[in-house]
């Protein structure tokens, strides 16, 4: 995953200093360490990492459902700025965390410097990913209100109807106690594993 996210982050900053069109330059890459994700959702709830399972959740879809529910569903949307901002806060923030993980089953001595990254480069990234995660739904929505993809109206042999567009527009209310909430709780994280030197001498006395 430390390895797929960075090619992301490389192949994207390729395709900016050539003024190329950033999507599809990290269109695979993106998908397959997006949806490699869903593991860590399954580990949570294995309880196989301490991590919470309703977080982790509700991350990860959020991001699947960027990816493959927008993206890929609503092609007019690729070339948005926020697209680009959002592929950018992800890779930058995932990189460092899957590199802490992968240092941490490696060894008990991970290195401060990884630490203090893998705690402490969402406070920018989180508001400019999730952001440019409303932004890219909101800016998606007509043209899925238009499309309707993914949607099953009645009658059918099941009785059973789904509108994907209202779904979407759930989704997008959904970041604003979503936001402060995921922030909340990463602040928590950071509190407890990133501790300065005026509290470390405190401890050691």
């Amino acid at each position: 995953m430390t390895a797929g996210w960075s090619i992301v982050l490389l192949r994207l900053l390729r395709a900016l200093i050539s003024s190329e069109p950033v999507y599809p330059a990290v269109r695979l890459p993106l998908a397959l360490s997006q949806t490699g994700a869903i593991l860590e959702v399954v580990h949570a709830l294995s309880g196989l990492v301490r991590a919470s399972a309703a977080t982790t959740l509700l991350q990860v879809s959020s991001r699947l459902m960027l990816v493959w529910g927008v993206l890929d569903l609503v092609p007019e949307v690729r070339l948005a700025p926020t697209v680009t901002s959002m592929v950018l806060a992800w890779s930058l923030t995932e990189i460092p965390r899957y590199l802490y993980f992968s240092v941490a089953a490696a060894t008990t001595q991970i290195p401060p410097g990884l630490t203090w990254l893998r705690y402490s480069t969402f406070i920018p990234l989180y508001p400019l990913g999730a952001g440019s995660e409303a932004a890219t739904l909101y800016a998606a929505l007509p043209y899925i209100e238009a499309a309707r993809p993914l949607s099953v109206y009645m009658p059918n042999r099941v009785n059973f109807a789904f509108d994907y567009y209202y779904m979407c527009v759930l989704v997008l209310v959904n970041y604003l106690p979503g936001l402060p909430y995921m922030f909340a709780h990463m602040l928590r994280q950071r509190k407890k594993y990133v501790v300065s030197p005026a509290e470390k001498l405190v401890k050691a006395q």
